[in-house]
């Protein structure tokens, strides 16, 4: 087919060439010669053959090289896409990387915070303990002053109290003591021997009801007969009723036992 066209093409070219010289050699020229001229020169059609399959082998080698150069673009347009796609996976990662260490950063921020609120929180319920045991300390002073001071009080009424009670169970004590001198000394008899130096004292023991138990002389004033007339003052009385309405404890501590003195010139306590 290729052969046919190109001879063709020649004819073409030969009927072209005829008409524009066909008034000079159209005598000369007839289309059986041309035909006959173009069919008997194999090497014009040698050369046609060859240049056609040049052509072809070309044509083969440009489609060889424009497939190459197809897959050469298509191998670096998918290089390039991949390179996009690491890239892109590269940023993506990088991102997520970014996103996971702010993400740590936030949470370390929100655990000192947090720590810093519980350290402020700890400082602040220890400065208010502290404040609650300085308060607690100073009303504990406070009560124990207090205490001091109601109790120096109550311990000077006390003082007040027991030293008025003592005087007045002083006062007690000595006019119950007047009372048993007096009768004593209306019954003392001094005898001729008694001397103003001479002193004898006596212990008496009585029971509530003023009855005398028991006369002893615990001191002699050397002489036998003051000492027996001083017993004999005691032993006359034989019973003090006046003692009767005494306090049962005042009469334990002060007239269970008494003691009394004799001198010659007056009898004392």
């Amino acid at each position: 087919m290729l052969a046919l066209l190109i001879h063709g093409l020649i004819l073409g070219s030969f009927l072209i060439i005829g008409r524009a010289d066909s008034e000079v050699l159209e005598v000369v020229r007839p289309p059986a010669v041309k035909a006959l001229l173009v069919e008997e020169n194999p090497q014009a059609r040698n050369q046609q053959v060859q240049q056609q399959r040049a052509d072809q082998q070309r044509q083969r080698e440009e489609q060889v090289t424009q497939e190459n150069q197809r897959q050469e673009q298509a191998r670096q347009e998918q290089a390039r896409q991949e390179q996009a796609i690491k890239e892109q996976a590269v940023r993506a990662e990088a991102a997520q990387q970014e996103q996971q260490r702010q993400a740590v950063l936030r949470q370390q921020r929100e655990q000192q915070e947090a720590e810093q609120q519980r350290e402020q929180e700890k400082a602040r319920q220890q400065e208010v303990a502290r404040q609650q045991e300085i308060q607690r300390q100073q009303q504990e002073e406070q009560r124990q002053e207090q205490e001091r001071q109601a109790d120096a009080v109550a311990e000077a009424v006390a003082e007040a109290s027991a030293r008025d009670q003592a005087e007045t169970e002083s006062e007690i004590i000595m006019a119950y003591t007047a009372v048993i001198h007096d009768l004593v000394q209306r019954n003392w008899s001094r005898p001729p021997s008694a001397r103003n130096d001479m002193t004898a004292v006596l212990r008496i023991r009585l029971v509530p009801t003023g009855d005398v138990l028991d006369v002893e002389i615990v001191r002699s004033s050397g002489d036998a007969a003051f000492d027996r007339a001083a017993e004999t003052a005691v032993r006359a009385v034989g019973r003090f009723s006046e003692l009767q309405g005494m306090p049962p404890r005042m009469f334990e501590r002060s007239f269970r036992s008494l003691l009394l003195t004799f001198r010659p010139e007056d009898l004392l306590n």
